[in-house]
């Protein structure tokens, strides 16, 4: 298999300068408990190097540290290496392009107008819909199974009205509890009722 690509690359005429900054794309990432963010990059261009600063998708960071596949720690990496990479902000998903860039701030600037991009987006595709709305679709056989989130002030309302959704006799629909708690409507409550696509019950919260 080597010897093939080899020779593919031969016939093809790929190059690659090693003088120039690094470029290349994100094989894993993940976070690591003693670490944090661990990158894996697999350099296709350049040389990457310690103390780099680099921006992939809407994350950037310096080198602090850099792994070959043997684990041993390296100063620099050239082309077609792969290499662990601690310094990165974030976890960025696999096949994601890195960038070193000569300027800190110039990366920093960039993956936070990507950040602010990716948000937007995010905005632009939740669709918000009325109670009314709802009502009708839950009429039209639109929509079979409800997801709830229910938040409380108190346990004892909370499993009230768990308890009262539970005997409710609704034929055209499934109502379906995903989390329940104590305390005010949050963030988070947010975030997993449009990652779910759910519905949140407040009762005397805000």
């Amino acid at each position: 298999l080597l010897e093939m690509i080899l020779l593919e690359a031969q016939m093809l005429e790929l190059k690659a300068n090693p003088k120039r900054l690094a470029r290349g794309v994100v094989i894993e990432a993940k976070i690591s408990k003693d670490r944090g963010p661990v990158s894996t990059l697999l350099i296709q261009n350049g040389t990457l190097r310690l103390n780099d600063n680099i921006i992939v998708g809407s994350y950037y960071g310096k080198i602090r540290a850099m792994f070959d596949d043997h684990a041993r720690a390296i100063a620099a990496a050239g082309v077609s290496l792969p290499v662990e990479v601690l310094g990165i902000s974030g976890v960025p998903r696999a096949g994601e392009l890195f960038f070193a860039l000569e300027d800190e701030k110039v990366a920093r600037d960039l993956a936070l107008r990507r950040h602010e991009k990716e948000r937007q987006e995010q905005i632009k595709t939740v669709k918000r819909i009325s109670l009314e709305d709802l009502h009708a679709q839950i009429q039209e056989g639109k929509i079979k199974d409800l997801k709830l989130i229910i938040k409380a002030d108190v346990q004892g309302s909370l499993g009230a009205i768990k308890e009262t959704l539970n005997k409710l006799n609704v034929s055209e629909i499934k109502l379906d509890v995903i989390h329940e708690a104590v305390g005010n409507i949050n963030s988070s409550d947010v975030i997993l009722a449009v990652a779910s696509n759910a519905l949140i019950l407040g009762f005397n919260v805000i």
